[in-house]
């Protein structure tokens, strides 16, 4: 949409012609030089003219006068002649240069003035430039931190937000923890109202059952209890001894078994540290039989031969010798092996020995138990048997008192629900009333707002949220204060707009055009945007086809001030251009097809464009906006005119939209009104529900009451079927229990009778243990023999083979030093092997031992466990005859202090209930702190999440390709009007760049042919001040020369004395003898005096002009 904001500016004037200067000495002197030579006839005075043909210069220049002027009339020689001749020419040089320098000078100007306009125009080029890159710069830093500052604010958001969910997250579970505690407390209540409730009705049946029989009864129940529980006492004692012994050989047999696995796990470390040792040892032994067979390979004769044979003999002996030895020691380990392995089964035996003589004697203590528990459930069924016909009377007396209570509390049921459809209508009615309440007051709430007091309150009423929206946004260049009275946005000014709008469609419909209809948003545009009118002479950026003025009334009409002068100057303009009387619905369209001819009558679109608008043919909708806070005048008005011409927006026609204005002030004055009746009659309807209530209550109370006595006849009924049935059950459960002690006792018996078995079987194992642990020691004593035996052997064949050695050594050297080694190693593989054999034998015993040891202890722990399963069946039996006893205890308790307890019950009761009561109350509160934490968690999730996703958005932004392009499609409109004047400024410096460059090269084009105009005009000045030089240089030259001449004649002058009156020729001399030195104006002003008239003259104007100069 095309912003149009008509100015009227004042055209200035061109630029003034530079003044020309005319030097006035020069004037005078051509003067003076012509008068002259008219009265002279001298061409002598021909230097004037040089200084009168040039006027025009602006330069004045010094007029120069020669000497020789003066004394031109007297001279007559040549030699004067020749001077004279001198100084023409040299004055025609300087009028030659002087020529020069003025063509040039021409040239010059002829391309000086193009060329400094040229300059002047790259200047200012290179201005723009320059600001037009310091306002791109500025425009990129702006955009950057305002993105910078958004994403600030919007992290800062995002951790608030964040904050503030943790913070009402931790509120809810705090909330959740708190009702989970209440509603533990409540169950807590609830299960203590239950206890309390069976206690009473405990109570309540014990009271009834309290007869001296029935105490008795209870009574010798708890003494049977208290011998039975005295019975399972010594009982467990006996049991936790037992097992305090099986566990103690237990943890005995732990020990052995560990100390077993120890010594097994060192004798295989010690058999793989022989084996390696043996593996060594064989391969020394293999190398030095190697070696000993290369030295006998050497060796010959036949008493070697002998002597070998010997020692291969003795060798073989000593080695049968250590393996009988061997074989002996392998014996004597088995042996000794099966003796701690007999041994140990033997200690084995015995423990499980003493553990079933043990067993024994807890099965003998069960059948005693067992025996008392018989006894005692015999007379225990007897007595439940009494009790039972008792029972049943006393239930058929309560069941009548049940019937007739039943009937009072039907009666009272239909009273209550007659008084709770009543109080249910009147509470419906207070809801209604209540709701109708709200929403008057909120009515009333939502009209004393300050949105509510002014037109967004009207927009949000008629539904164009649009139209509230664009003035929330346009508030931040748009400076807008929602509820203020003066402002654009009040309701008072809006209404003072209607008016003002039809002042716009009488004017077009006098001309013949269209009625424009009206829309919210455009409303909202010109009332925003008068706002920014207020503070500002100008049009709002937000505006569109727009029309503003100031210092203007309400009452005068406003189209006609806009519309008015400006169409006199169209039409004044039309008709100059040949256009002739345009009609005001044609004057747009003729406007627009001839903007240039208009613009060249003074009629541009600044000028004429408040009456344009106002008429444009093809304009549909409009809106208008009055500020009345007077910042810069007292009133401010805004026309917005949609030339869109296909607006998507809502339109209305003036009444329409006026209509719904009053209906939306009404809406608000008549607020109160309906919140004062709304309240009267909440007030009223709460008052009839209180009474409905109240009848409720006293309904509900007698319900109650009667429900008491139900519950009471029930309760009453209850306990006698329940003492009925007790006694049943007492009687079932106490031939149960006879049955169940019978069956234990003959259980405990048949227990007794195994366990003497399985003390026989023990006794004899542990006899047969004995006996092979006694062959076992005799095998070892015969092993023992023969190991003995056999190592007394081997030393006898190490001799053997020491000796037949010896004999060998004496054929052979070699041999025998290899024979020693190979003796050496042998008898080094001989001991590794044996350390092997023991350490076999050492792992097998301890495999043996180590079996053995885990044998025992699973047989101690076997035997624990049985025992621990012992005492924990006495243990059971322990804490079923304590409760038992503590049962009947208390029920013998309960009898005889039945009245007692029964108002101890009855008071716990209903303490109680009012602990259910209070914990309901309180959780119901805690629940609702749930409802209100989880909604401002929703809320600040919400909120959470919102911020979240506009901080996600703006890191989204691509900042540096939003200032290229201009936009980005998750900026905000502040940060993409940024971005987009980024654009224009990049592109407004990409224009100044190019219109410099145009101009610098424009300038480079011109700057050759005013460098030649420059350097040609400053030679020819050269030239002529070169001239004018050399000519003051020759007057000076002659003037000297004049002067030496006059000297010499006053010299000649002074040699003849003087008297009398002095002649004229006299006069002269005297004159000149006091004349000053050569070349002191004085003295060419006092020879000029003697020369008379007309020379006088001239020499008066040059020494003025000279005196002046000097001045």
């Amino acid at each position: 949409m095309t912003k149009y904001a008509p100015k009227h500016s004042e055209v200035s004037g061109g630029a003034k012609p530079r003044p020309t200067f005319s030097g006035h000495k020069a004037t005078r002197l051509a003067v003076t030089a012509a008068t002259t030579i008219a009265m002279t006839g001298s061409s002598l005075l021909a230097p004037f003219s040089a200084f009168a043909n040039d006027v025009s210069d602006t330069t004045a220049q010094d007029a120069i006068m020669s000497p020789l002027a003066v004394h031109a009339g007297e001279a007559a020689g040549s030699a004067v002649k020749a001077d004279a001749q001198k100084i023409a020419d040299l004055q025609a040089a300087i009028d030659a240069a002087k020529a020069a320098e003025a063509d040039a000078k021409s040239d010059y100007d002829t391309v000086a003035a193009p060329y400094t306009e040229k300059q002047a125009a790259r200047d200012n080029a290179q201005s723009t430039y320059d600001v037009s890159v310091s306002d791109n710069s500025q425009a990129e830093a702006a955009a950057r931190a305002e993105y910078a500052r958004q994403l600030d604010e919007s992290v800062k958001a995002a951790d608030s937000a964040s904050a503030t969910l943790k913070d009402a997250q931790e509120k809810l579970d705090a909330a959740k923890t708190d009702a989970e505690d209440k509603s533990k407390v409540l169950d807590a209540a609830k299960q203590a109202a239950a206890d309390a409730q069976a206690k009473l009705e405990a109570a309540q049946k014990a009271a009834a059952n309290a007869t001296p029989e029935e105490i008795k009864v209870a009574e010798q129940a708890a003494a049977d209890a208290q011998a039975a529980l005295d019975q399972a006492k010594a009982a467990k004692a006996t049991a936790d001894s037992v097992l305090a012994d099986a566990q103690q050989a237990q943890s005995a047999a732990q020990s052995a078994y560990d100390e077993a696995a120890g010594t097994l796990a060192s004798a295989q470390q010690e058999k793989a540290a022989a084996d390696g040792k043996a593996v060594a040892a064989q391969t020394a032994y293999d190398s030095a039989q190697a070696d000993l067979a290369a030295a006998k390979a050497g060796a010959e004769g036949p008493e070697y031969d002998a002597a070998q044979a010997k020692v291969d003999a003795a060798q073989s002996a000593l080695d049968q010798a250590k393996q009988q030895q061997a074989t002996a020691e392998a014996g004597l380990s088995q042996a000794n092996s099966d003796v701690e392995s007999k041994q140990d089964a033997l200690t084995g035996a015995e423990s499980e020995l003493e553990a079933k003589k043990q067993t024994v004697a807890a099965a003998e203590h069960d059948v005693t138990a067992a025996q008392a528990k018989a006894d005692a459930a015999q007379s225990e069924l007897t007595s439940a048997k009494q009790a039972h016909a008792a029972e049943l009377e006393k239930a058929k007396a309560a069941q009548k008192q049940v019937d007739q209570a039943k009937a009072e509390k039907e009666q009272a049921d239909k009273a209550l629900e007659t008084a709770k459809a009543n109080q249910a209508a009147a509470d419906q009615a207070v809801v209604d009333a209540q709701k109708a309440y709200d929403t008057c007051k909120a009515a009333t709430d939502k009209a004393t707002t300050a949105e509510a007091q002014s037109v967004i309150g009207f927009y949000q009423f008629i539904g164009a949220n649009d139209a509230a929206n664009i003035i929330y946004r346009q508030s931040d260049k748009n400076p807008t204060t929602i509820g203020d009275k003066k402002d654009g946005t009040s309701l008072d000014n809006a209404k003072l707009s209607f008016n003002k709008l039809r002042e716009i469609n009488e004017y077009r419909a006098s001309v013949g055009l269209s009625e424009l209809r009206v829309t919210a948003e455009q409303m909202a545009i010109a009332q925003s945007d008068s706002n920014y009118s207020d503070k500002t002479l100008g049009h709002s950026d937000y505006a569109n086809c727009e029309n503003a003025a100031w210092n203007f009334s309400t009452k005068e009409n406003i189209a006609h001030q806009w519309v008015d002068a400006e169409k006199e100057i169209f039409d004044e303009a039309a008709a100059k251009a040949g256009l002739g009387n345009v009609a005001p619905k044609d004057a747009w369209d003729t406007f627009w097809s001839h903007k240039t001819e208009f613009e060249k009558q003074g009629a541009d679109f600044g000028t004429v464009g408040h009456y344009l608008n106002i008429v444009q043919p093809n304009a549909k909708t409009m809106g208008y906006g009055i500020n009345s806070r007077g910042t810069l005048w007292p009133y401010v008005f805004v026309l917005e005119i949609d030339n869109n011409y296909g607006s998507y927006e809502k339109e209305y026609s003036i009444d329409e939209l006026e209509n719904l204005f009053d209906q939306y002030q009404l809406s608000l004055s008549k607020a109160s009104e309906k919140l004062a009746a709304a309240k009267t009659n909440l007030e009223q309807k709460r008052s009839t529900a209180a009474s409905k209530a109240d009848a409720v209550k006293a309904a509900e109370t007698l319900v109650a009451q009667k429900q008491e006595g139900i519950v009471a006849a029930n309760s009453d009924l209850a306990a006698k079927n329940d003492s009925v049935a007790s006694a049943a059950a007492a009687v079932a459960l106490a031939k149960q229990n006879l049955a169940k002690a019978n069956g234990k006792f003959a259980e405990a018996e048949d227990q007794v009778k195994a366990a003497q078995s399985n003390v026989a079987t023990a006794e004899q194992i542990v006899n047969q243990k004995r006996a092979e642990l006694k062959a076992s020691k005799e095998q070892a004593a015969q092993s023992q023999k023969k190991v003995d035996d056999a190592k007394a052997e081997t030393l006898v064949k190490q001799q053997a083979l020491q000796d037949a050695k010896k004999e060998l050594a004496k054929y052979s050297a070699d041999v025998a030093a290899a024979q020693e080694k190979a003796d050496e190693a042998h008898q080094a593989l001989d001991e590794a092997t044996a350390a092997q054999t023991s350490a076999q034998s050492a792992l097998e015993k301890a495999k043996l031992d180590e079996a053995a040891k885990k044998q025992s202890l699973d047989t101690a722990k076997d035997n624990a466990e049985a025992k621990a399963a012992t005492a924990e069946h006495a243990a059971s039996d322990l804490t079923t005859a304590k409760n038992d006893f503590a049962s009947k205890k208390a029920r013998a308790d309960a009898l005889s202090n039945a009245a007692d307890n029964l108002a101890a019950a009855k008071a716990a009761k209903k303490e109680a209930d009012a602990a259910v009561t209070e914990a309901g109350v309180a959780l119901g509160a805690a629940n609702d702190a749930i409802e209100n934490a989880e909604q401002a968690v929703e809320n600040s999730q919400a909120a959470s999440d919102a911020a979240v996703a506009i901080l996600g958005k703006l890191k989204s932004i691509n900042v540096e390709n939003g200032i290229a392009t201009g936009s980005d499609a998750n900026a905000n409109d502040t940060l993409n009007a940024l971005f987009a004047k980024c654009v224009t400024a990049k592109q407004a410096e990409h224009n100044a760049k190019a219109a410099l460059d145009a101009a610098q090269a424009d300038l480079d084009a011109a700057t050759p042919a005013y460098t030649a105009a420059l350097n040609g005009y400053n030679e020819a000045k050269a030239k002529r001040v070169a001239a004018e030089q050399a000519l003051k240089d020759e007057i000076a030259r002659q003037e000297q020369e004049a002067a030496k001449a006059e000297q010499a004649k006053i010299t000649q002058a002074a040699a003849k004395p003087v008297t009398g009156k002095p002649s004229a020729g006299n006069a002269k001399t005297a004159a000149n003898s006091a004349l000053p030195t050569t070349g002191d104006n004085a003295a060419l002003a006092g020879e000029t005096f003697v020369i008379g008239g007309v020379v006088l003259v001239a020499a008066g104007v040059f020494l003025t002009d000279k005196k002046r100069r000097q001045e």
